[in-house]
């Protein structure tokens, strides 16, 4: 195999993932983003008691909608917390 044009230097998780607005009420732009591990963050997903469990989450450049990862590869203790 050979490097014919060289790419970006990768640093940690990254995955092509549309804006759904999962976990968040819906209401994303379907856009797709090469999402990396840089833009998640962690939130709750759960009950007004406090109840519920912590998510891998993004927020979308184009439309600003929230949307929670189905699945991720990361430990949620290396993500920062909610952030605005």
């Amino acid at each position: 195999m050979k490097i014919l044009t060289p790419g970006r230097d990768q640093k940690g998780w990254a995955e092509e993932v549309p804006c759904t607005g999962n976990g968040n009420g819906g209401g994303g732009c379907g856009a797709v983003l090469l999402v990396e591990q840089r833009d998640l963050f962690r939130t709750r997903r759960g009950d007004y008691l406090g109840d519920g469990e912590e998510m891998a989450t993004f927020k979308c450049i184009g439309c600003g909608v929230l949307t929670d990862l189905e699945y991720y590869p990361l430990l949620l203790a290396d993500l920062p917390r909610v952030r605005s």
